[in-house]
Formats: structure tokens, sequence, C-alpha cells
């Protein structure tokens, strides 16, 4: 496994200067990047400024809109420039109403996005590249009509081919295990978000800190075990200092964890 760092952190600082951004992270030890949301740039110019800083890219987490029947076709052929064969649908229902709103948020929705899911996995996999699901809280611990989370009505309805990128942070504040959510989805976890969460200070709280709930160890030794290839560093502070202080210092924390 190796570790990457996700844009959506330095989102700001990436915006104002992005070369500069990648180069920051990559001097800290970072290896990777996932990138997140839809870029300013031509495929081609992101490339580039991706390739200067030494990065590589791990993955695209881009909004649902961008991978429907009116968007796909433009989606793929950027990401092929880019040279990217992974897609991140970065998140479904929730508070931004991403592909439905709160009022929609039925077992019937999530089973209508699951058929779209997979009708994606299959044009992605024509074009040699792969989908992922990233999960959020809600996607673990809000029942839908009073039955399972969404993310349990994904599993049972989408293919297997089509990942899931564990959040830590969002699974522990859905109230559930990541160390047992990885081990059940081996094979299929080919990212972690390393996110520090706390009940008490959310996300306010450094990563390894007494008052992080995550259990880094165990969270590595099934990542390992579940073949991932990506350790995704994800700090959602905003009380913890300089964002990039933030981010090095918990690629730093999480490296000493065997």
């Amino acid at each position: 496994m190796e570790y990457a760092a996700e844009l959506f952190p330095v989102l700001s600082e990436y915006n104002n200067d992005s070369l500069g951004t990648l180069s920051k992270l990559k001097d800290m030890g970072y290896r990777g990047i996932e990138m997140f949301g839809v870029s300013k740039f031509s495929a081609d110019e992101l490339k580039q400024i991706i390739d200067q800083s030494g990065l590589v890219l791990t993955g695209y987490q881009l909004p649902w809109r961008e991978m429907q029947a009116s968007t796909l076709t433009s989606t793929i052929n950027y990401q092929q420039r880019l040279g990217n064969k992974h897609l991140i649908i970065d998140a479904l229902g929730g508070p931004w109403e991403s592909g439905h709103k709160v009022t929609e948020n039925t077992v019937e929705m999530w089973k209508k996005h699951t058929k779209r899911i997979n009708e994606i996995n299959k044009e992605l996999i024509d074009c040699g590249m792969d989908l992922t699901y990233h999960t959020h809280a809600y996607d673990y611990g809000e029942p839908i009509e009073n039955t399972v989370p969404s993310l349990e009505i994904l599993l049972k309805y989408i293919d297997d081919s089509v990942g899931i990128e564990v959040d830590t942070g969002n699974c522990i504040e859905g109230g559930q295990s990541p160390v047992v959510y990885i081990n059940k989805l081996k094979n299929r976890v080919q990212f972690v978000h390393c996110k520090p969460y706390s009940k008490l200070l959310r996300y306010d709280v450094p990563l390894g800190s007494i008052k992080d709930e995550n259990k880094w160890s165990d969270i590595k030794k099934a990542a390992e075990c579940s073949g991932t290839d990506w350790l995704v560093v994800e700090p959602e502070s905003t009380k913890l200092g300089n964002i990039f202080d933030v981010m090095n210092d918990s690629l730093k924390e999480l490296i000493k964890y065997q």
C-alpha cells in the first residue's frame, strides 16, 4: 500500500496555486493524489500539472451529474486524456442532495441509483476503467424508510466489480467500524480514506491522537489483507491550524502504525 493525499482538504489552496499545492504534498512524502470536483483545467493542462508535481493520479472523485447519460461520454473522454482509470462517485443523497432530494430518500430511489451505477460501471469496464463509490456517514448509519442504510442497499444490488471507498471517519460517525467494513468488502476496497474522527470533537482532532477513535494499526492490517492499493489521507479539520501542517502531520503519524 502507498499513501495518497485527497485534494478536498487543500482545495482552496489548490485553486489559488495548483502546481505549488501538489508539489508541497509531494515534498511531504505523499506518493499519490486523489482529485476532487470538476476541474477548471483541460485534461492536458491538468495532466501536466500533476506530472510536474511528481505525484501519481490515484483516482478522481466526481459529482453524480458528471456520470449521467448526457455527460458520461465527455467525462470518460476527459479522464482518458488525463490518464485516469479510476472514477469515484463522490456522493449520493445526503445534505448535498446529490442525485435526489431529501424528500426523495427512499428505498426505491436507492434501487434506481444502483441500476444507474451498474450501467456506468459496464460502460467504464468497456473502456478499460473502473468505478468506485465513496461512502459518507449516512451510508452507514441512517436507515432508509426504517429498513437499512443506503450502503446496504447498494451492496445488495450493485455489481461486485464496483469498488467501495471506505471513509474511516465517516464510518465511525455512522456508528460502524471501518475495520469490519474493510474486512467485509475484501477485494473491493481499492482506496481507504484515512480521516481522523472523534464523537466529541468530530473532525477537529489530530490523526493518531488519544481522542482520534480510529484504530489505525487494525485499519492498515485490514486494508492490506483486503488488497487496498492506496491509503488516502483526508483530514477535515478547520481548527487545527495550517492545513499543510495538518496534512504533513497526518501522513507522518499514519506511517508510524504497523
